[in-house]
């Protein structure tokens, strides 16, 4: 497995197809900057991580105090990977972390999901397998607290879980009816609000004086551990969930 700068245009649609098909929204960003991936030995990527400006300005405006250095900000818009190792996923961390030094970028900026549902079988579809703050905690992000509100993350219909995004399609409270006319029992599930993460580039003395030029303060993370599906099934059918 080696870690590489994938070159844009060039693999622009096998980027793309790999995240449609592996990521839990099914889905591309519109604008990155930079990716980079995990080729195996007949170079079919296994990996994806994708960088890009944050979604918002007012995200890089919010975050630094400075704003000359809102453009040393960049974000990663996605991390994705199949039939990879713990390991192979902070090698590429690594290597992306130090590409975006030499670029000139000073943070990495992200936000992650708590918990990762877990699906065990087939009873379930699984509603969230994305990356969690334990990754990013192992690879020496900081955790600034969390982010946001409580958004709508899928439905129970009729007993099965689906997720708001389905292809092209994203559903919502007002849009439900119209795409499951026929369902009996319609539930909205909420996710937990998101928890912010930030990748600190350069030397150690870098790091500290790059700390002090945010607006956001590094906070404690708490590991959360997530049931695993029997009991989230159970809760489900019982509507406790």
């Amino acid at each position: 497995m080696s870690a590489v700068c994938l070159p844009y245009p060039q693999r622009r649609d096998e980027i793309r197809r790999f995240v449609d098909k592996h990521h839990y929204t099914r889905r591309s960003p519109a604008v990155w900057t930079v990716a980079y991936g995990l080729s195996n030995s007949a170079d079919k990527l296994q990996a994806v991580a994708m960088y890009g400006p944050p979604p918002y300005p007012t995200i890089a405006r919010a975050f630094v105090r400075c704003p000359e250095h809102a453009p040393r900000l960049i974000w990663q818009t996605r991390m994705v990977g199949a039939g990879i190792s713990s390991a192979d996923l902070d090698d590429l961390m690594t290597f992306a972390r130090n590409d975006l030094l030499l670029r000139g970028f000073w943070w990495v900026l992200t936000l992650t999901d708590p918990t990762s549902s877990v699906v065990d079988n087939a009873l379930l579809k699984l509603l969230q397998p994305g990356y969690t703050g334990d990754v990013y905690r192992r690879n020496d992000w900081l955790y600034l607290g969390t982010a946001g509100e409580r958004k709508l993350q899928g439905f129970v219909i009729d007993g099965t879980m689906v997720h708001i995004r389905q292809n092209r399609i994203t559903l919502t409270l007002s849009n439900i009816r119209q795409h499951y006319p026929e369902a009996k029992s319609v539930r909205a599930i909420y996710g937990s609000v998101k928890q912010r993460w930030v990748d600190v580039l350069g030397s150690s003395r870098e790091r500290a004086e790059r700390i002090l030029l945010m607006k956001y303060h590094v906070q404690e993370y708490q590991m959360l551990r997530q049931p695993r599906l029997l009991s989230m099934w159970l809760k489900l059918r019982r509507g406790e969930a």
